[in-house]
């Protein structure tokens, strides 16, 4: 039995991160490296590309940018397909909107919300807050 239970700790988790400012890539990177053991990261840069993956990959975690590339669906909208399609997996998402506009716009059960810019301590407290719910990291 603990050999079985050290294979699930040791299995990888999936993190999701949706965003197509690259910059962002070495902070969101090491703080869900600090807050989830073993993550593995997929990065996309559109919320079509997320709903493919969320459909095939069971997330622990997704981070998503409100406002992605012109022509395409925004973190909300897909933030409402995952609601559908994966209700269980946390998901975050990230703008320099003004945290009490975001809040009049999505209500008191909205999505998590991480204002723009943040720190890498802001986003590791905003992840391992999410992760620890249920008490897996």
């Amino acid at each position: 039995m603990s050999q079985f239970n050290s294979m699930i700790k040791s299995a990888p988790q999936k993190a999701l991160v949706v965003e197509d400012d690259l910059w962002m890539k070495p902070l969101i990177s090491l703080a869900l490296q600090s807050s989830i053991y073993g993550v593995e990261i997929d990065w996309v840069e559109s919320a079509e590309e997320a709903i493919r993956r969320a459909r095939t990959f069971r997330y622990r975690v997704i981070l998503a940018d409100i406002y992605l590339k012109p022509n395409g669906n925004t973190g909300i909208e897909f933030w409402y397909q995952c609601r559908e399609e994966c209700p269980e997996t946390p998901i975050v998402l990230m703008s320099s909107i003004p945290v009490d506009h975001f809040s009049k716009k999505m209500g008191h059960y909205g999505p998590h919300y991480l204002p723009k810019p943040f720190t890498l301590t802001q986003c590791k407290a905003v992840i391992r807050n999410l992760v620890d719910v249920d008490g897996a990291t």
